[in-house]
């Protein structure tokens, strides 16, 4: 019984650290994201960083569209690292280029 309520604790611990990990890359991807859309200049941009233990990334790129309309500039920050390398964290928004 022992062992099965110290393994119960144990997983426990471990998704509140996981969640703990999430909400501080979100709260980081945030941030970039909102710098990105109005300082970072640039049709084919990629910026990388860390804030604290958070890793960051920007990337800025011409956003495909079919339809006849003026440029838009897709943005994309991930942030954090995942148990197998991936961002814990991806969040994309679109802007008029040049702007």
């Amino acid at each position: 019984m022992l062992g099965v309520t110290l393994n119960v604790v144990q997983n426990n611990a471990r998704a509140a650290r996981v969640n703990e990990e999430r909400r501080a890359a979100l709260l980081v991807a945030q941030s970039q994201l909102a710098v990105a859309e109005v300082a970072v200049q640039g049709r084919f941009v990629t910026r990388e960083g860390r804030s604290g233990a958070v890793p960051w990334q920007i990337r800025v790129e011409p956003f495909r569209t079919n339809l006849a309309s003026p440029a838009i500039d897709q943005i994309t920050v991930t942030a954090g690292t995942g148990p197998q390398g991936q961002p814990l964290v991806e969040l994309t928004t679109l802007r008029m280029a040049g702007t």
